[in-house]
């Protein structure tokens, strides 16, 4: 006989059937493997986009919050000019009561503010008891930090002229002894999630014209060009 048999070629497998084998049992291998690792990469940045955006909306709740329940309550008395609200194109301060499991009860001094964080600007939070306060006490812990890796924090506020019927918008809050009407607040996320920081318009819930003007006369209120110019720019957005 020149050659082996059928019954002997067929008893088992050359090296090179051998080695196709092993391959593609490697390629199958690694396809799955890199179909799992996706998986696994799209369950966690799922996760991450939701978590990041459940606090995106507790913060922008607990800012609103905040600053919808500014009081115009003395912070600190300077050369004779009571001071009850400060306001800067990226810090602000007042005066407010703060949630229980922050504080101990009675009206807090608060400030938001962005300050230079680990990787970036962070939006922070500082406040201090109004009762006994001393300048520089919002300082002497370290704030707590609200968001990470931010952009221009952008503080506008209402203010009013002495008519009562004109009102505008400033981005620094030139009268430190009396309370704005509203306040507006942007934030520049810099993130590649898509996900951006609504904006905030709120008004103060306080009478804002008695600690520095007198109540207008006649039917109309302070209050109804306030609320017309709210409605514009939320129109605008």
């Amino acid at each position: 006989m020149n050659g082996p048999s059928l019954a002997n070629r067929s008893r088992g497998f050359t090296l090179i059937e051998l080695l196709l084998a092993t391959a593609l049992i490697a390629m199958i291998m690694a396809m799955a493997y890199g179909g799992f690792r996706a998986g696994v990469r799209a369950t966690h940045s799922g996760e991450q986009l939701i978590e990041e955006s459940n606090r995106l909306r507790v913060v922008h709740e607990f800012l609103r919050t905040r600053l919808a329940l500014a009081q115009p309550l003395i912070i600190e008395d300077v050369e004779g000019e009571p001071i009850r609200f400060e306001g800067e194109p990226d810090r602000v301060r007042f005066v407010a009561p703060l949630p229980g499991y922050l504080s101990y009860g009675g009206p807090y001094v608060q400030e938001f503010r962005v300050e230079r964080g680990r990787e970036g600007v962070d939006l922070v939070f500082a406040f201090a008891m109004l009762n006994g306060y001393e300048p520089g006490d919002l300082d002497a812990e370290p704030p707590v930090t609200l968001l990470e890796n931010v952009g221009d924090l952008r503080l506008e506020y209402l203010g009013f002229e002495e008519n009562g019927e004109d009102v505008y918008w400033d981005s620094a809050w030139q009268e430190a002894d009396r309370m704005p009407l509203a306040i507006a607040l942007g934030l520049d996320m810099e993130r590649d999630n898509g996900l951006s920081f609504p904006p905030l318009n709120t008004p103060l819930k306080v009478d804002s014209a008695s600690t520095a003007q007198p109540r207008l006369q006649g039917s109309d209120s302070i209050l109804s060009p306030v609320n017309r110019h709210l409605q514009r720019t939320q129109d605008r957005q």
